[in-house]
Formats: structure tokens, sequence, C-alpha cells
């Protein structure tokens, strides 16, 4: 895997986990296997979790981490606070986060697809950047998030080889969890459609073949959905067009020639139209059926021209352009 494609594939973790709701429901997957993550679902309240803001590292912003998260303490599992024991010095230095009433605490996503042995040194880092200096010093829990083709865990790896047993837990003052994405045993049949497609997806990077069935099975699930999927589908398949070799690339996209015939911005277009032949519940106003019969309505049309303005600033090669946005060859050149 290249850089440019290691970046691509954190930058689409992070597009796809900074929404709250993925994070919560990828948490609760690896609950099922993990019981340090089980326990850690019992004290927090999954509801109120809540990206840090400017924490993260995101393409073209400044920060620390993948992604950076505060979450509440549920309140059947808060210790009884003694006010009066409390001096006023110290009522002073505790962040406003410390109240019982907001009792706070931390989590730290780290996405990695390759093995790196520099992971804690980073995860010490992210902590103190984040979670000491911007969010008052709350205690945190960090989750490796792996995904890459080897076998690895960085947690089986004795931080300071050569030393006693004792000395092994020495140096992070957090803990830390690993979710092994690639693997991670995952029932798509009920997982939450765009984020069981989001993870077919990153499978498919590393084992296309293997992980092709997930990827049209969550695909078929959350076109017949009601969420408002095309925008994360677009970004799905620019990422996928990305990452794959050009020969496993038919796996996920419609032809050219269809795209650019029926007017559709994706292959999740083409694919929810021909379920509306078949008699599947269509789920759009008429208008919008319209719009998607006949070609680009002219929101759409002006929505793509962005995209594929955006696109070409990013490098993006103008046949890829074409075939996601729906423009032509031509009509991308002039923009």
């Amino acid at each position: 895997m290249t850089s440019s494609q290691k970046r691509n594939h954190d930058n689409f973790f992070r597009t796809i986990f900074a929404d709250p709701k993925n994070t919560a429901n990828l948490i609760s997957l690896a609950a099922k296997n993990n019981p340090n993550l089980k326990e850690l679902l019992s004290l927090i309240n999954l509801e109120t979790l809540q990206e840090i803001s400017g924490a993260a590292t995101r393409e073209g912003a400044s920060g620390s981490g993948d992604l950076t998260f505060k979450v509440e303490i549920k309140n059947s599992a808060k210790k009884n606070f003694k006010k009066n024991s409390e001096t006023e010095n110290e009522k002073s230095s505790n962040s406003e986060n410390n109240r019982p009433d907001q009792l706070l605490v931390g989590l730290i996503l780290e996405h990695k697809s390759y093995r790196d042995s520099k992971i804690r040194n980073q995860l010490l880092k992210y902590y103190f950047e984040v979670m000491h200096q911007k969010a008052g010093n709350i205690p945190a829990v960090a989750i490796i998030v792996y995904n890459g083709r080897d076998k690895w865990n960085p947690l089986k790896i004795k931080p300071h080889p050569g030393y006693p047993d004792f000395f092994q837990n020495v140096g992070l003052p957090f803990r830390v969890e690993f979710i092994d994405l690639g693997r991670e045993p995952v029932d798509f049949s009920n997982l939450d459609p765009l984020l069981a497609l989001a993870i077919a997806a990153m499978r498919m990077v590393f084992d296309a073949y293997g992980a092709e069935k997930y990827f049209k099975t969550a695909l078929r699930r959350l076109l017949k959905s009601k969420q408002n999927f095309r925008s994360i589908v677009e970004e799905i398949l620019v990422y996928l067009r990305g990452m794959l070799p050009e020969e496993e690339k038919e796996m996920i996209m419609d032809s050219l020639e269809v795209i650019q015939n029926k007017g559709y911005v994706s292959i999740a277009d083409a694919d929810y139209n021909r379920g509306f032949s078949a008699g599947e519940e269509k789920g759009f106003s008429e208008g919008e059926e319209k719009g998607f019969s006949t070609g680009f309505s002219e929101g759409e049309y002006i929505k793509a021209r962005k995209m594929a303005k955006a696109m070409l600033l990013k490098g993006y090669p103008i046949s890829d352009i074409a075939i996601i946005s729906g423009l032509s060859e031509e009509e991308i050149l002039t923009l």
C-alpha cells in the first residue's frame, strides 16, 4: 500500500467514524467479543458520545489523533461525591467536567492499516494533547482500530522487551483496547446498513473477493432503507476506486456507459433505479424519481459539478471523476 493509499484509508475511516452513531455502533459490535469493551459500555452512555471539535487530524486541518470523543458516565455508574471533603482550592482546580452531573471520559480512536511499532508513543501524544490539555484531564480509553492485511495485535507485544512483567504496564495513563476490523466477526444482516457497507468496503481493500458478497449485501440493504445514503455511498465509491487494484474495480462500479447514459451519479442510484422496476419500495418523492429517470435535476447537476471540481483539485484521474460524478470528460476539463 502506497503512502497516498494509507492517507486515503485513514481519511475514509475518519469520514465514517466522525459520526458518533457509527462509532457507537462499532464499539457495540466489538463489545460482543471483547469483555473489556462490554464493561466500558456498562459504564458510559453512548447516546451522549460527542466528537471533540478540532482535535482530530483531518486533511487540510490541524490536530492530534484520528478521532477523539467525550462521553458521559451513566448515572448508575457514578461514584458518590462528598462535597464537604473538597477544599476551596480543590474546587477551583477541578475542571467543570468533573461535576457529578457531568462526569465525562474520553475515547481515542486510532486507525491503523499496517503494523506500527510506534503506536504507544502516538497514543501517549494524543492523550496529552487532547484529553489532558483540551478536555480537562479526563480519564480516557484508547481504541486501536486495525484494518490490515497482516495479523497484528499490539496489545500482545511487550512495550518494554527484556524487562520483568512488573514493568510492562508502566507508561500509559489510560486504558487501551484493540479492534481488528478486518477479522472482527460481523453479522452484516443485523448491523446498521450504512456501517455494514463501510466495514465491507474497508475489508475489500485487503480481501476484495472475500468481502465482495458482504459489500453487495450491505449495499442492497442500504438501498432498501430510508436512510439518506447518497453522499456516503459516493464517498465509499471514491475510496474504493482509489484503493482497489484495476482488475478488481469492476466489482463495485457500473460501466461508464451506463452511468453517462442514465445520468446516475453513483452505482447506488443505478441499483436503486433497478429496484424500482423490480417493484421494491422507492423511498424518493415523485420529483426526485423523475430527476433520476430522465437524468440530472438542476440541483443534482450543480452538486455533480462541485464534486467533480473538488476531485479534480485533489488530483483524481479524469476517467474516475467522470464515473463518479456522471459528467462527461469534456465537461470536467472545462471546470
